[in-house]
């Protein structure tokens, strides 16, 4: 089933993903970079700035994250997949918000501030990587977002995803 939001019928939500999704683990990576480096300052704002980033981007992802699911993923057999891959994105989202709260002002350079930053951005990537894992799901098993070979196969698709769900 074609997304509705597309760019020359590609659809605009995985084109955002991969920079936030980079975004997350590279924020993660700075933190064992971090570590490694003795607690050098200038990883510590990598850190921070980049799970900025990773909000934010993820927060744009799920613009036209949440037009397919209305759009299209409901009317599907995999909104109940659709729905567990919105939820934990934003979680992540709000994993990576709260690693921010405590990191802001240099809150987080050391202690037990710090070992809750390092296991909220290590359970914000873990979390991820089964939203993603979840994404493929809804992409290569249900072709959600994907474009038909013909406008045969494209509307034959949509309706046996309409009958499916009842709908």
């Amino acid at each position: 089933m074609r997304s509705r939001f597309a760019i020359e019928g590609h659809p605009i939500h995985p084109m955002l993903v991969p920079l936030a999704i980079g975004l997350f683990v590279w924020t993660l990576i700075a933190d064992f970079v971090y570590l490694a480096t003795d607690k050098d300052q200038t990883w510590y704002d990598i850190s921070f700035w980049t799970g900025i980033g990773a909000t934010f981007m993820g927060l744009m992802a799920a613009v036209p994250g949440f037009a397919d699911y209305f759009s299209m993923a409901v009317y599907s057999k995999a909104r109940g997949i659709a729905t567990a891959h919105m939820i934990i994105n934003l979680t992540t989202v709000g994993i990576f918000v709260a690693a921010a709260i405590l990191m802001a002002d240099d809150g987080a350079v050391t202690g037990q501030r710090l070992t809750a930053v390092l296991a909220l951005h290590a359970v914000g990537v873990i979390i991820l990587a089964i939203s993603g894992w979840l994404g493929g799901e809804m992409v290569f098993r249900h072709h959600l977002g994907v474009i038909a070979d013909s406008q045969e196969l494209e509307q034959a698709e949509y309706d046996r995803h309409k009958v499916e769900v009842g709908r």
